[in-house]
């Protein structure tokens, strides 16, 4: 009874990753392998557990034959998809590239109202007026607080990769290698050191990225941030190991995120602490089934559960 739960659970979730990654790919993608020069996860070409598993076909699509085990939920995955289908659909009035500069600056400039109005619309408002704008330019952000917040943390993310090319790039200067332990620790505290101006109201930004209508944009920014990681960190995983590094990491920095909000020690030094115990179970990601069968953190758990339910979705769970 647990396997078919599993699997469509695993179906659904493979749907949102897969329209994240449409997503990321249309706004100039993220997602690439250092093997390969491309970014984008492996592709799995090998049989699933009742028989062959969906392959990619040459212009970006499924196959849909499916025998054994994966006809049965063959279905379930077309209907998921098309529920995913219809966020995708939604689409605005395409904007001019003026419009686009002008909700730039509006968001920009709404920033500083975030501790008094919070990841609001009146943050917004109160941000358009600062430039002169009527307060009816809220009308430009139908998602309200939401575009902000994915405002802030897409500009965040933004401003991480630009330290971690200087940092590689310093690196090589003096010739030495990078250390990943130490290379993503001092990525994941950059990176959420980057929220604590705005950590009293982070709280109220955390929830809105997890309502059902912001899930595949927040889906996208958080794989971005530990996709960077690891990227400049030197992985050339192309293999199952892309998923499990980038899954741990995933569970690595929400989990951390969740500390720092909490924490009221001197310059968050329990939070760093935290993230460095953290990354110790997970800076070998290729040896992480074996960790998490040896840990008995939550973290843990929840990593072991993306790498089972990853494992269902492309069909290696019988392996």
């Amino acid at each position: 009874m647990a396997a078919p739960c599993i699997n469509r659970f695993a179906l659904i979730f493979r749907s949102i990753s897969r329209t994240a990654l449409s997503r990321c790919n249309r706004n100039g993608g993220r997602f690439m392998s250092t093997s390969t020069g491309d970014r984008n996860p492996p592709q799995d070409t090998s049989s699933g557990p009742g028989g062959s598993a969906s392959s990619q076909t040459s212009n970006g699509g499924y196959n849909t034959q499916r025998t054994g085990q994966g006809a049965q939920y063959s279905d379930e995955l077309d209907n998921s998809e098309d529920l995913v289908s219809e966020v995708e659909e939604e689409e605005m009035p395409e904007e001019t590239e003026e419009e686009y500069q002008t909700k730039q600056a509006v968001l920009k400039a709404s920033l500083p109202f975030v501790h008094q109005y919070g990841w609001t619309k009146k943050a917004i408002v109160a941000g358009a007026e600062s430039l002169g704008m009527p307060s009816m330019v809220h009308g430009m952000f139908p998602r309200g607080g939401a575009e902000l917040v994915f405002y802030f943390y897409e500009e965040s993310n933004k401003e991480l990769e630009s330290f971690l090319k200087q940092k590689v790039t310093e690196l090589k200067e003096k010739d030495e290698k990078i250390k990943t332990g130490p290379f993503i620790h001092d990525a994941i505290e950059t990176r959420l050191r980057m929220i604590i101006p705005y950590i009293d109201k982070w709280p109220q930004a955390m929830a809105i990225q997890t309502l059902p209508q912001n899930a595949v944009q927040s889906w996208t920014n958080l794989s971005r941030v530990v996709d960077d990681i690891w990227f400049y960190a030197g992985d050339k995983s192309n293999d199952f190991n892309w998923y499990t590094k980038r899954g741990s990491l995933a569970a690595v920095y929400k989990s951390t995120e969740i500390y720092l909000i909490q924490d009221r020690s001197e310059d968050y030094t329990d939070t760093w602490n935290f993230l460095e115990n953290r990354l110790e179970d997970v800076v070998s990601a290729g040896h992480l089934a074996r960790n998490l069968q040896e840990t008995n953190t939550v973290l843990s758990e929840g990593a072991k559960g993306f790498c089972v339910m990853t494992r269902n979705l492309l069909g290696m769970n019988n392996r």
